[in-house]
């Protein structure tokens, strides 16, 4: 057993048009953890803060989203909708008329969209260095190569400690082997190159109208998204929020500073 799998329970469950899944953990309000858009992304990129002992002051469920991880994915052409309501079944199924909900990346974009589509679902939201402003899609849709296997350990090689780095890998392979994932990216991919989509689902005009209480994290040295001028603009125009900028930190929050993301989420969260 790894460090973080003895401290989490593995569940898949039944919704409406797939299987889910989620690691489990810790005690208290019901927070959701909402991963990126990478290839071989799911649940397992938040192990790191969960090692830093998220679960002390909350109960989690590190999802994957539609489209990800390591069950079932629906082959089909994808709606961001899908994914927003995604969110709301895994919500329901669990029991739950609210919880917080943590985003990094996409899940940020995915997290905001919820917090604005259905403010009676969130409690508290937390938007990790989010997509859900920027105009072109990510490189990572856009030039789209399926990586190798030395590829997904090279992406990981900022995580410090070697047996997470090795565990998270793990579980980042298996999402990467499973039969359906390429076709299920690809057509996730064309959905986010859908330049219509993008316009209907970006942030900027929903802001002001997210009315939850809201913690922001960037990283100074973040290429991908949100810009400067994305970052000012939440920290401007959502009206209870608060935004933290983490110094020498790139895109990848969750795994390359699990510390000091961990106590702002417990802060903000306890």
């Amino acid at each position: 057993m790894g460090a973080v799998r003895d401290m989490v329970t593995e569940h898949t469950i039944d919704l409406s048009t797939s299987k889910g899944h989620y690691f489990e953990t810790g005690r208290g309000y019901p927070t959701i953890l909402v991963h990126g858009s990478g290839f071989s992304s799911g649940g397992q990129d938040w192990f790191p803060v969960i090692k830093e002992g998220l679960g002390e002051v909350t109960h989690i469920y590190a999802i994957d989203q539609l489209g990800w991880g390591s069950v079932e994915r629906p082959q089909r052409d994808y709606e961001f909708a899908f994914l927003v309501d995604h969110i709301r079944e895994f919500q329901d199924v669990l029991g739950y008329e609210k919880t917080n909900v943590v985003g990094h990346s996409l899940g940020g974009w995915v997290a905001a969209t919820l917090a604005y589509e259905s403010p009676d679902r969130v409690n508290k939201l937390v938007c990790v260095a989010n997509a859900g402003l920027n105009i072109a899609p990510p490189p990572n849709f856009a030039n789209f190569v399926p990586p190798d296997a030395a590829q997904i350990a090279a992406d990981l090689e900022h995580m410090e400690d070697p047996e997470l780095r090795a565990e998270v890998l793990a579980a980042h392979l298996a999402n990467g082997a499973t039969a359906d994932a390429l076709d299920s990216y690809r057509s996730l991919g064309a959905m986010f190159r859908d330049m219509d989509m993008r316009r209907r689902y970006f942030l900027h005009r929903k802001l002001t109208r997210i009315k939850v209480p809201t913690l922001m994290v960037f990283g100074d040295e973040d290429l991908i998204f949100p810009s400067p001028e994305g970052r000012a603009q939440m920290d401007n125009e959502i009206p209870d929020s608060r935004a933290v900028l983490l110094k020498n930190t790139g895109h990848q929050i969750p795994t390359q500073r699990p510390k000091e993301l961990a106590a702002l989420l417990k802060d903000f969260l306890r």
